[in-house]
């Protein structure tokens, strides 16, 4: 619990913008996660442009 009462003390030190930046840059990190906790399940990009190439009418890219 130690690091995170320093960091908060930090971050109580800091102005408003800086705390604003930081709360963007956890969101961004927080969706970066449940993505990555995804990446295994979801197609990869590839499978996704094949499929909408088909929808498409397009043969798919050679690859």
């Amino acid at each position: 619990m130690v690091t995170q009462e320093r960091l908060i003390d930090a971050i109580r030190r800091q102005p408003e913008e800086v705390v604003s930046e930081l709360w963007h840059y956890l969101c961004f990190l927080e969706h970066r996660r449940r993505e990555e906790e995804w990446s295994d399940v979801l197609p990869g990009r590839e499978v996704e442009q094949e499929v909408l190439d088909i929808l498409d009418g397009h043969a798919p890219a050679p690859r």
